[in-house]
């Protein structure tokens, strides 16, 4: 397995041919993460969320070349554990003015003592770090749940931007205490995305969503840090808005049932932006054979990468039922196979 190499990942990004691609999996289930690990772990967390010892060595035996780092904001979030001890999201909670009375925020001297604490333990091991901050758009999604937020958008849309104002403010603030250390890239994203598109017209979407992350994203920029954009389902749409941004990189590029093809994305708009991901999850890495998986991830390879502009990984997280097998096969065709 080779070694990790931040410099790998920004050129990647940068477009600059090299003779190997980078390897970026910002997350996986805890029973993923337990059975690479070999030792217990704490199902109601995410893998970016265990204590730094298990995230750090985690990324070593995924072959990451950078790791992620964020939180779960809770905020609002009516969850339900199963019999494994995971929180799954139900619906949200806050559905009028009077949940917005003192709103609970995360703690930033936590967020920082532990970002610290990453970063020291990568010290000497190549690895980079990517954040991921939070957004005003998808909080306020979760926290009054999704169709509740689609309804109070069209009914009471004053509503929804009093509580926005305040989730961006706070944003802005972990962004900024963010961009004061030596990471190398900042995720956002849109949780208002699905396999057709977007949730809601145009209009609605730069009300909710493109205004605030876009003030993000100059923030990030200005910053001179990789703005990175975590959308789900289909983004094509959606990419004149996000380059105009400022957007570097592209994650995880669902295949949406074969309606999202990661070539024509390529050869459409590769030019200005790196696609990272699309190795499908629900497809060859969940059922597919270890020679299935060397060959989908060398084709990915074969025809994103020669010029740059290609971060290898899922289409989306890695869920429990992937064979680890499959996901070892996924890393080591991505080690060895140059563009």
């Amino acid at each position: 397995m080779r070694a990790p190499d931040r410099q790998r990942y920004l050129d990647a990004v940068a477009h600059r041919p090299r003779p190997d691609v980078p390897l970026f999996e910002t997350e996986a289930d805890p029973a993923i993460v337990e059975g690479m690990l070999g030792k217990a772990v704490d199902y109601a967390l995410h893998s970016f969320e265990l204590p730094i010892a298990d995230v750090v060595e985690w990324n070593r035996r995924m072959g990451n070349d950078m790791a992620y780092f964020s939180h779960v904001w809770h905020l609002g979030r009516k969850e339900m554990r199963d019999e494994h001890g995971r929180l799954h999201y139900v619906d949200g909670t806050m559905k009028s003015r009077a949940a917005l009375r003192d709103l609970p925020l995360p703690d930033l001297d936590a967020l920082r003592r532990r970002l610290e604490a990453l970063l020291a333990a990568l010290e000497g091991t190549g690895m980079g770090v990517v954040i991921g901050a939070q957004t005003a758009g998808f909080t306020a999604a979760t926290a009054i749940g999704f169709q509740d937020f689609c309804i109070a958008a069209i009914e009471d849309p004053a509503f929804v931007d009093e509580f926005q104002k305040l989730l961006h403010a706070y944003t802005l603030r972990e962004l900024a205490m963010y961009l004061e250390y030596p990471i190398d890239a900042v995720k956002i994203g849109s949780g208002l995305i699905a396999g057709g598109g977007p949730m809601l017209g145009p209009e609605m979407m730069e009300r909710f969503e493109y205004r605030h992350m876009r003030e993000q994203a100059s923030m990030i920029k200005a910053a001179g840090k990789v703005l990175m954009f975590h959308i789900d389902g289909q983004v094509e749409p959606l990419l004149p808005t996000l380059l105009a941004m400022g957007a570097d990189v592209l994650h995880p590029i669902d295949p949406c049932g074969g309606q999202q093809d990661i070539y024509h994305l390529k050869e459409a708009w590769g030019g200005r932006i790196a696609l990272h991901g699309n190795i499908d999850i629900n497809g060859v890495l969940l059922a597919g054979t270890v020679a299935d998986v060397r060959a989908d991830v060398q084709r990915h390879i074969d025809a994103l990468a020669g010029r740059g502009g290609y971060i290898v990984s899922s289409s989306h997280d890695l869920h429990q039922l992937l064979p680890l097998e499959n996901i070892y096969a996924m890393r080591d065709a991505a080690h060895e196979h140059a563009p």
